[in-house]
């Protein structure tokens, strides 16, 4: 083959359970340093949306390659030639229109090219010197923002492969209209989609969290020596590690997140339901389990696709676009962050709240701040000095 076209896929190994990510030709055949740089991923333990997202970005580089040049020889102009042919073709949006991508965009497309390429690099699949040459040492001068204080030396990206302009970071999607939120919050569902909802709006908690807690993480009657929990009011606790049925995966921080009296009853209607539709088949020790799917899937954990789908049902219902379940996450924060229906709560209470490891991530709540802060800056009123005059 000439010219192989690559793609994405997924396999399934010989003990006929276990799926991993792959990247073959228009023929099936294996492309496998892409394949092993894959898996590499995954004993990094990335998850798998970062690892599909950046497998996807991979075979489509790899096939735009594969025409012209060897992806093991090619230098720094040709990866440049890859970001200016990302920023000036166009892609068909949600909304079906042809739009060209952002700086951001761009940026992210060439994250995991260069990632693979370090990684290709470290392995000796490599034949040129590609890798040392993506970045140079620049000095910054004291007083500029990257020099600080005393100035300093930093590697950088060189020119060729930075972006056209200084990458934009989007606001993250919240709820901003108040009787969107009132909508929401007072939307008759069944009792195991109000419960999920109400977890997710009311603790922030990421969906791939909300779908590895197991039964046993769900503290709601309080802690006890027998649970080996000293925290007596009501909590779960977010965990990294469980062992799920469902792929999902908890990002960030294990942590302790408590909850309302309201919560709890939605979680004793949840449980009184799944008891009740399952019966005897509730064996699945995760949280949030199919009830209202065929006999075959009912009793199974929840996954992702699921969640994604009702929370834009949801949207559709009260007439307001929801598109997907961060948005519930990053309408709790951005909340917090502004006082919105609550008192003001500092970043690093968010930060922990959230499961955050840097700060720096919280901060991007603090989004549409301009009216905020010019209150803030006219609520210091100059002191005004009256002067006498004398004789």
């Amino acid at each position: 083959m000439i010219n192989p076209e690559y793609r994405l896929a997924t396999a399934l190994l010989s003990d006929g359970v276990t799926e991993r990510f792959v990247i073959i030709d228009s023929e099936s055949r294996l492309h496998h340093s892409g394949t092993a740089w894959l898996q590499f991923l995954s004993d990094a333990k990335r998850s798998p949306n970062t690892i599909k997202g950046y497998g996807r970005r991979l075979a489509y580089y790899l096939s735009w390659t594969a025409p012209t040049a060897d992806w093991r020889s090619v230098g720094v102009s040709h990866l440049g030639m890859w970001r200016r042919t990302l920023a000036n073709s166009t892609f068909k949006a949600r909304n079906g229109i042809e739009q060209l991508r952002s700086d951001s965009t761009v940026a992210l497309w060439m994250t995991p090219v260069r990632s693979f390429y370090e990684w290709a690099d470290a392995e000796g699949h490599l034949t040129s010197d590609l890798v040392s040459r993506m970045t140079e040492v620049k000095y910054f001068a004291a007083g500029t923002g990257a020099g600080g204080e005393h100035g300093t030396w930093r590697r950088v990206l060189v020119e060729e492969l930075k972006p056209s302009g200084q990458p934009i970071v989007p606001d993250p999607e919240w709820i901003e209209d108040p009787l969107a939120r009132v909508a929401l919050e007072n939307l008759t569902l069944n009792a195991r989609d109000r419960f999920l909802i109400d977890l997710m709006y009311y603790t922030g908690i990421r969906a791939g969290e909300a779908l590895s807690l197991f039964a046993a993480d769900m503290h709601l009657g309080g802690g006890s020596a027998a649970l080996g929990c000293r925290y007596a009011d009501p909590h779960f606790h977010v965990k990294t590690d469980n062992p799920v049925e469902n792929k999902a995966r908890a990002k960030g921080r294990p942590r302790l997140l408590y909850v309302s009296e309201h919560l709890v009853d939605r979680y004793v209607d949840y449980i009184m339901e799944r008891e009740h539709a399952l019966r005897s088949k509730d064996i699945s020790p995760h949280v949030f389990v199919n009830l209202y799917s065929t006999q075959q899937h009912n009793g199974k954990a929840m996954k992702y696709s699921k969640v994604q789908t009702l929370v834009k049902r949801c949207g559709r219902r009260i007439g307001y676009t929801l598109t997907g379940p961060h948005m519930l996450r990053h309408t709790f924060a951005t909340r917090l962050v502004r006082g919105i229906d609550c008192e003001a709560q500092s970043l690093d209470v968010v930060q922990d709240l959230l499961g955050h490891k840097s700060i720096e991530s919280t901060r991007i709540y603090t989004h549409d701040l301009e009216p905020a802060k010019k209150l803030a800056l006219a609520a210091i009123a100059a002191r005004t000095v009256a002067l006498r005059a004398t004789a």
